[in-house]
């Protein structure tokens, strides 16, 4: 009691010598905290002259560097900047050459110049595939996106976003009717996803096929899309505006299907295989997913090392 009444005094003095009330509510603040220890986080900072604080959130491999955006000599904070990997000039490329087929948004646009997406996919069995890759194509900026479904995939599929329009007719006797409708209207099209592997599903995925191949649309086929690639290659050989993505396992299969040569799973797979699959099916672009992205048309190969999720769980693919 003696001690608060003390501490409470000495408060009182400090008020009245204090000529205003920041100042005093400053030294309370000083006081109160002086006596904690740092966090974790502030023992992993270190300061440098400018006062910009280096976040060790990166490995350091030697390579990386601090970029500072703003001086800090003059305010109390500090600015956080963490340690980057340093990019090659190729890379620095590619990446301009990416950001340069993104479209400027303006007023002047109107629902649906900035991408009408097809998603082919989705069976009884399988809902997610699709839904993943949608909304994917969503999430990245595409305006309108079309799922053409089967008839039992398209109630669950619409529970999952309003922002999907539903064409649950894949297997329908009247299904080519709306797909020939809208087939012309799309910009690109996704093929594969939760899609099945019956054999009323490989002929009509065949007919689809030729479709887009005559109206010249981009296309790219993943799950079991892929599957029917491997019993039917003939079906997308020599079309240049397809792309494939298999993982490990799938490109395996792909391999010993087409090329018939058995060959192990691995992530890292074989460049001349690579290369050898992609001739064979008249060089279209492969995009082979696995410890580090490896992509090739025959003729160029290129090896992605941007790091990813380690986790290999269901869906990653499809979005």
């Amino acid at each position: 009691m003696l001690k608060r009444a003390h501490y409470q005094q000495e408060i009182f003095q400090h008020l009245i010598k204090m000529t205003n009330t920041s100042d005093f509510i400053r030294k309370v603040l000083r006081e109160s905290f002086s006596d904690e220890t740092p966090c974790d986080m502030c023992k992993t900072k270190s300061t440098n002259n400018n006062n910009v604080v280096t976040v060790n959130g990166y490995h350091n491999d030697g390579n990386q560097v601090t970029s500072v955006s703003r001086s800090t000599t003059t305010s109390p904070n500090s600015l956080v900047v963490p340690n980057r990997p340093l990019i090659s000039a190729k890379e620095s490329f590619m990446m301009q050459r990416v950001k340069s087929t993104v479209p400027k948004l303006s007023m002047s646009m109107s629902k649906g110049v900035c991408g009408r997406i097809g998603i082919f996919g989705g069976c009884n069995t399988y809902t997610g595939a699709s839904y993943f890759s949608a909304i994917s194509a969503l999430k990245c900026g595409a305006d309108i996106v079309h799922m053409f479904c089967e008839k039992d995939a398209g109630p669950v599929l619409r529970m999952y976003s309003p922002e999907l329009i539903m064409h649950p007719t894949l297997d329908q006797e009247y299904g080519m009717v709306e797909i020939d409708a809208w087939l012309p209207k799309l910009d690109c099209v996704v093929l594969g996803h939760g899609l099945g592997r019956s054999q009323h599903m490989l002929a009509r995925i065949s007919i689809i096929l030729e479709k887009i191949k005559r109206l010249k649309l981009p296309i790219v086929i993943d799950g079991d899309g892929l599957w029917h690639v491997m019993v039917s290659p003939g079906i997308l050989k020599g079309y240049s505006r397809a792309v494939i993505t298999p993982n490990a396992e799938e490109f395996t299969q792909l391999v010993e299907g087409i090329l018939h040569k058995e060959i192990s799973k691995s992530v890292c797979p074989d460049v001349e295989l690579l290369e050898d699959l992609s001739k064979a099916l008249g060089n279209i672009t492969i995009i082979h997913k696995g410890a580090h992205d490896m992509i090739s048309n025959g003729y160029f190969t290129e090896d992605c090392h941007a790091g990813g999720s380690p986790r290999r769980c269901g869906g990653q693919g499809d979005i």
